[in-house]
């Protein structure tokens, strides 16, 4: 759509920014989705601007073939020489804004446009000089849709210094290509921008790039039709190998399972979580119903464990063995006060250690002396300063539901208290949720969740970000969407989860959220502060194979020749 082609003109009221009516050409000039521009004139004394707009509805209609002619209309048809006439051609604009010489910002207009105002088309150039953005500090996500291919294709970038640090939710319905979106952002966050990605990957969809120990990249390059792709995926493959090379790129995090050391052959890493470390309010978290005497029980014995051995780590299993014995070792103890050693009772004891056991057992993380090294989380993720980029995996597959909350709220806990250490502090940080529902569900009790929400609330000021990924977001806790400064949406059609992205976000246009059921796979509508304007993108090709796909079940099945 060029930038000169007339599109239409401005009929009706024009008071709507969000409601503008424009009586199209024909019905080959404007696609629903496409942009156009329209002259304006803010105020007497200023010149006239270029206001964007989007088409959101176009409506067709003819007098000859209205639903009112009834059988009639074959006959008309069949007339000699009968000619189509009486087509009215109507589209709805919404309109993006204008965008402020001096600062850049992209502004509505506060003065209705002018009715009968012409409508033109845009193309690639009038879009790049709207939509600025610098390749530096941007990761090219896809292409505009209506504008992903030929010579007009217009790349959309998202700033990420915002993205990182202002938060990210990624709502769509199961098949609508979630995962592999945020797979496109987190390998450029970590290959292009050289950041710390991790990913609690509930399902092992994330972890099927490193199987067997080795990376495992997109191989269909040859697929690629964006020029800007096929230059810079095989950069990006190359950056992974170099930063493996240098001790970064891709670590795998697992539970103490052998299923899992089979996976990757032994490259993967296992949790070994200093217990030590974690203060009673992660305690109380793990170990939800404990009660006052269970708790005073268990800080007793856990302040007790770290006197009698001084120096960490301290194996779990010495922890396990002083709640299991008959209590006394504690009771003798010189520092306990009187009321304190009245309250060890064996009852308490017996059920906090048989709750500690459940906790141990389920999430098979946690430091023992025969795991070797514990885990370092400053290994994990990096020191601040001068360090490689890495994408790491913490493996959840297989586990159960409560596991892969207490591990995520545990190793979210311990890169929260490194950020926030004086002394010696990790290079900031972006951390994904995947089934997000799941980790941090609205109106639930759910072990992970008070963590994600202290990081959705205080994690800006150290330097952490997180994605939150789900396909139910009205499952979601709504404290933790809203603190999402970017929100990116692909298909959903439940009214539900609709009603809670509005509901949550002011984000979103009627228009906007009328547009998600009718999305194809890999179709995204963007807003937010890490894009200049809501935008529907096609998301881009992944560099790093992707394990989100269903089977193909045909292919699996084989065929019965009996």
């Amino acid at each position: 759509m060029g930038e000169n082609k007339l599109i239409g003109t401005l009929i009706g009221n024009t008071g709507d920014p969000n409601d503008l009516k424009i009586a199209l050409k024909d019905s080959f000039v404007a696609r629903r989705g496409e942009f156009v521009r329209i002259k304006h004139q803010e105020r007497k004394s200023e010149r006239e601007i270029d206001v964007l707009g989007r088409i959101v509805s176009i409506s067709r209609n003819n007098i000859l073939y209205n639903s009112d002619m009834g059988e009639g209309l074959n006959d008309l048809e069949m007339l000699p020489g009968a000619q189509i006439t009486g087509e009215n051609l109507y589209g709805t604009i919404e309109l993006v804004g204008y965008k402020e010489p001096a600062t850049k910002e992209i502004k509505i207009p506060r003065r209705p446009l002018d009715p009968g105002t012409k409508v033109f088309g845009v193309d690639y150039e009038f879009l790049s000089r709207f939509y600025e953005f610098n390749e530096e500090t941007s990761i090219h996500i896809g292409n505009l849709i209506g504008y992903e291919r030929g010579e007009n294709v217009v790349p959309v970038y998202m700033d990420v210094n915002t993205l990182a640090t202002e938060h990210l939710a990624v709502l769509a319905m199961t098949g609508a290509g979630k995962s592999y979106t945020v797979g496109r952002i987190i390998e450029r966050l970590v290959a292009q921008m050289n950041g710390s990605v991790v990913v609690f990957d509930p399902h092992g969809e994330y972890g099927k790039a490193y199987k067997n120990g080795k990376v495992h990249f997109n191989d269909n390059l040859d697929d690629i039709d964006d020029p800007r792709d096929q230059e810079k995926i095989p950069e990006i493959q190359e950056k992974f190998k170099k930063l493996i090379d240098a001790g970064g790129g891709i670590e795998v995090y697992t539970p103490q399972v052998d299923s899992f050391n089979l996976k990757y052959e032994g490259k993967n890493k296992q949790l070994a979580l200093p217990f030590d470390r974690f203060e009673m309010d992660d305690f109380s978290e793990i170990l939800p119903g404990l009660t006052e005497p269970q708790q005073r029980v268990l800080d007793v014995a856990i302040r007790y464990w770290k006197y009698k051995y001084p120096d960490p780590p301290r194996d779990i299993e010495s922890l396990r063995e002083l709640l299991a014995g008959d209590l006394e070792e504690l009771k003798s103890w010189q520092e306990l006060t009187s009321a304190e050693s009245r309250a060890l009772s064996k009852r308490s004891a017996a059920v906090a250690s048989m709750k500690l056991n459940r906790v141990i057992n389920e999430a098979q993380s946690f430091y023992n002396a025969a795991i070797g090294e514990p885990t370092d989380v400053y290994d994990m993720i990096g020191e601040s300063g001068a360090d490689n980029g890495r994408l790491v995996i913490v493996d959840l597959q297989g586990l159960s539901d409560n596991a892969k909350q207490i591990i995520t709220a545990l190793v979210s806990s311990e890169i929260l208290r490194a950020a926030t250490d004086k002394r010696k502090q990790t290079r900031p940080s972006f951390l994904v949720y995947e089934e997000g529902h799941n980790f941090a569900p609205r109106k639930s009790d759910a072990i992970s969740l008070k963590m994600i929400k202290r990081i959705a609330g205080e994690g800006r000021k150290f330097g952490i970000g997180f994605a939150i990924i789900s396909q139910r977001p009205s499952k979601l806790d709504p404290d933790v969407t809203s603190q999402c400064n970017t929100i990116i949406t692909m298909r959903i059609k439940n009214p539900d989860d609709q009603r809670f992205i509005v509901k949550t976000s002011d984000m979103f246009s009627k228009s906007d959220i009328e547009e998600l059921p009718s999305l194809s796979t890999g179709e995204a509508l963007i807003c937010g502060r890490s894009i200049p304007a809501p935008l529907l993108v096609k998301v881009g090709t992944k560099a790093l194979q992707h394990g989100g796909e269903a089977p193909a079940v045909l292919k699996e099945w084989g065929s019965f020749n009996g």
